[in-house]
């Protein structure tokens, strides 16, 4: 019997992309797009569209060391919840277990727009995201309540 993958396996190139994962959970300080690439022994540019792809998922994040970005595994999370702004704006919150021992759990909130350039099959693109530490969070819910009460006339 054949074994036929539907276009969004291929595309997602899902076999790699286990594998991508499995590399930056394993590193300590993160990794390069080409420590990557050497380490599976994967062209450089299947690495970036992999990376990319799980940006949009929150799976990895990166941190910028002059000209280099070094990715590396955000963790185990839950998804929680997504508000939609509009047809072409939508936030994402997550709650995220610690990946290090000694770090607090805590919720991200990230925000995609569509971009109508980009050609793979999920067109949104991060435009921004936040991190809150779980002891800020009831900060955060007051300060909002405070707004949407003071600012907005909302009954909360």
């Amino acid at each position: 019997m054949n074994d036929f993958k539907t276009t969004k396996e291929v595309e997602y190139d899902t076999k790699n992309t286990k594998r991508v994962i499995k590399t930056l959970k394993e590193s300590i300080r993160g990794m390069t797009i080409t420590d990557v690439a050497h380490d599976l022994k994967l062209n450089r540019h299947t690495i970036t569209k992999i990376l990319d792809k799980l940006l949009i998922e929150k799976k990895v994040n990166y941190d910028e060391k002059g000209p280099a970005k070094i990715f590396y595994s955000t963790g185990t999370n839950k998804f929680v919840g997504r508000v939609d702004q509009g047809k072409f704006d939508k936030i994402w919150i997550d709650v995220f277990k610690p990946k290090y021992p000694g770090e607090q759990q805590f919720v991200r909130i990230n925000q995609t727009k569509h971009d109508h350039l980009i050609r793979a099959s999920s067109k949104f693109r991060s435009v921004g995201a936040i991190s809150i530490k779980r002891k800020n969070l009831i900060t955060l819910i007051r300060l909002l309540k405070n707004i949407a009460r003071d600012e907005f006339k909302l009954k909360v």
